[in-house]
């Protein structure tokens, strides 16, 4: 395809420009074309663009929760997607009823064959060495320092001596078919209602919870909340109906408590210094309440 030629050729209005090297335009109304070409990005970003390419076109005509493929061109230096212009559902709408077909669509996501482009699973993480361990704490006691008599220092110290047994549990998860960036502005609407999903540069061969975990605290972040045991049992009702095999919802929840114990240790002292006690309140309180849900389980008590 010419691009050029293609848009004069077309009634075209520009929806996204230039956001991360990809430009993107609404085509007659009905469809989405994205043009990405190598000069205008980093290499590793390209290769991003280049998976997403890769799995609409392995999955084109198979996955129901893609949108309709009408078009994949790959080539060393260029990728062009054309795609079936949807809806988007609306935040307001976001009740049970929505977020049932939300779980279900993940679900039928994490329970897909993967393609073979993707190759083997995402690194485990690492264990931490004690010198970054010592960083992390001093890190997290200067935050606290800075709210001198306000919070217990206990449940910190106690992470510390037990963040590398969390990390080796999390590492324990199953990997399935991942996303990579599932959030509410990646999903769409189809003429029947079925949510379908776009966007699909981090795709990977990753853990269940990571999807589940990042499309809640966005949500979150957004000022809406989502009952985790509804929405968690909504995705494990719908695997089960996929396929026959139980979740263990109490795992995964688990999974999520880590990933949020190890990013917080590890990173959230480095973004606080100066922050309001309530700030402080909801980043640390949050990772001592979720430390304390993983204590007792296998591996980490």
């Amino acid at each position: 395809m010419n691009i050029q030629d293609y848009l004069r050729g077309n009634r075209v209005s520009e929806i996204k420009a230039g956001q991360s090297g990809a430009d993107v335009w609404e085509i007659n109304g009905e469809a989405v074309l994205k043009h990405i070409e190598r000069g205008r990005l980093e290499n590793s970003l390209f290769d991003t663009y280049s998976r997403e390419a890769l799995f609409y076109r392995d999955k084109a005509g198979t996955a129901d929760y893609l949108p309709q493929v009408l078009q994949v061109e790959i080539v060393e230096d260029e990728i062009i997607l054309l795609l079936k212009k949807y809806s988007s559902p609306d935040r307001r709408s976001l009740d049970d009823s929505l977020l049932l077909r939300i779980a279900r669509t993940l679900a039928r996501i994490h329970t897909d064959t993967v393609p073979g482009f993707l190759g083997c699973c995402e690194s485990p993480s690492e264990s931490l060495s004690p010198e970054c361990i010592g960083e992390c704490l001093a890190g997290w006691k200067s935050i606290l320092d800075e709210h001198a008599g306000v919070f217990d220092s206990v449940p910190l110290t106690a992470i510390a001596k037990k963040i590398n047994r969390i990390i080796a549990w999390h590492n324990m998860e199953e990997r399935v078919l991942a996303h990579g960036d599932f959030h509410f502005d990646n999903l769409l609407l189809d003429d029947r209602g079925n949510i379908l999903v776009c966007d699909w540069q981090g795709v990977n061969l990753g853990s269940p919870s990571a999807d589940l975990s990042f499309f809640m605290s966005r949500l979150d972040s957004d000022g809406i909340t989502v009952d985790p045991v509804f929405f968690l049992q909504a995705y494990a009702d719908a695997v089960r109906d996929l396929t026959g095999h139980a979740v263990d919802t109490a795992g995964i929840a688990g999974h999520i408590a880590a990933a949020n114990v190890i990013t917080s240790f590890r990173f959230w002292h480095q973004f606080l210094h100066g922050a309001d006690t309530d700030r402080v309140r909801t980043i640390y309180g949050k990772m001592a309440d979720d430390f304390r849900r993983l204590e007792g389980m296998n591996g980490i008590a």
